[in-house]
């Protein structure tokens, strides 16, 4: 009888897992990237105050709360704790207030080193079982890679090794099995994305058809065409290039790039920026496009988008000029030369992303953005036939 009863237990238990993995694999199946209409998405910084956010009143279906850094397979927000929880409860706050809107834990971002040493075959199992405590701790609705870049040191700014490439693969791969057996709550499915670069030698650097498999979105970085490391004028996202052929980068190249590259359109989220660069003693010539000028530092003069409006747009000697070739924006008032984003571009860049079958948008970031500008725009017309 024990005999026989041990017999009957294993089978039910084979039973029941195998029942668990068909559920799993349907929901891998259907889930990945399977939403038919347009997605609007945006990156929010964390600290953030929450009571200044609308994210659900402004249409925005997917937040990328940043970032999360790295300290060892760790995670944390603030080296404070006392700041770290704040920004915690922040959080919890911002989703409980946007209940629309689904909240996507960022990990890393630029500069943010510690990616290398934590996806190796030793620390990736404690580093991914941070990243998913972390979800459930603060009950987000899913994962975000900011690794700039796996096998490449960012420019000096972090560690990188060969062995990152697979490594990466193995990160987001592991990451998509954890978020599976997460509790899926009524219709609850947990997203699983990454930040891509622009570059020619990041296709090189990520296996990207490897690791379109277990992300719903690919969020390319389509802006920084040029900007304040250049002491030339032009553009931070042009859609095309320019007439003058001043700018051989464009979007329409990198997300080119992607599909040459056998990755699913319907995956890939065109990176639109909510704020400026800008130069200060431009010639006149030819509007100020493309003429030497010193780069104006951003980070101590704010050229968001808000602020543009507020008080560049053709105030204070500021006129608007577009590029009709590069479907580009800028501002010039005979001395400073802004580049910037706006209704005219953002509608060139809605329309591709309808030709080109893609899956959305991404905006950097919401703080920086008009009250009634770039997210209400993209929300208004994303999805609009």
């Amino acid at each position: 009888m024990r005999a026989n009863k041990a017999v009957k237990i294993n089978a039910w238990t084979k039973l029941i897992v195998a029942v668990v993995f068909i559920g799993l694999a349907i929901y891998y199946v259907q889930g990945i990237g399977g939403e038919e209409r347009r997605v609007n998405t945006v990156y929010i910084e964390a600290w953030r105050d929450p009571a200044n956010v609308k994210l659900t009143e402004k249409g925005v279906d997917i937040a990328f709360v940043a970032f999360a850094k790295i300290a060892g397979t760790d995670l944390f927000f603030h080296e404070d704790e006392a700041a770290n929880e704040q920004i915690k409860n922040n959080i919890k706050q911002l989703k409980a207030s946007n209940p629309g809107t689904k909240l996507v834990l960022a990990v890393g971002g630029y500069g943010v080193d510690g990616f290398s040493d934590a996806s190796m075959d030793g620390t990736r199992y404690l580093f991914t079982q941070s990243i998913i405590e972390l979800v459930k701790e603060l009950d987000l609705d899913g994962v975000d890679i900011d690794w700039e870049f796996p096998a490449h040191d960012g420019w000096g700014t972090v560690k990188a090794s060969p062995k990152d490439t697979v490594n990466f693969t193995s990160l987001m791969r592991e990451l998509r099995e954890k978020l599976n057996l997460l509790p899926h709550k009524g219709d609850k499915r947990y997203i699983l994305t990454f930040a891509a670069g622009s570059q020619d030698w990041y296709f090189d650097k990520v296996e990207l058809k490897e690791v379109e498999k277990y992300v719903d979105y690919i969020n390319v970085m389509t802006y920084d065409l040029t900007g304040r490391w250049s002491d030339k004028t032009g553009f931070n996202a042009n859609l095309y290039t320019d007439s003058q052929e001043q700018s051989p980068l464009s979007i329409d190249r990198i997300i080119t790039d992607y599909l040459k590259h056998g990755v699913d359109s319907k995956k890939l989220l065109l990176g639109i920026p909510a704020y400026s660069y800008g130069w200060s003693g431009v010639k006149k010539k030819d509007d100020g496009l493309f003429q030497t000028g010193k780069p104006i530092d951003i980070v101590k003069t704010d050229l968001s988008y808000k602020t543009i409006v507020a008080d560049y747009l053709n105030k204070n000697g500021f006129q608007r000029y577009f590029d009709e070739e590069a479907k580009a924006a800028y501002l010039y008032d005979g001395d400073t030369f802004i580049s910037y984003e706006d209704p005219e571009a953002l509608k060139a860049k809605i329309n591709y992303i309808k030709k080109k079958n893609l899956a959305g948008a991404m905006v950097w970031e919401y703080a920086q953005d008009a009250e009634n500008g770039i997210i209400q725009y993209l929300t208004d017309n994303l999805n609009k036939d």
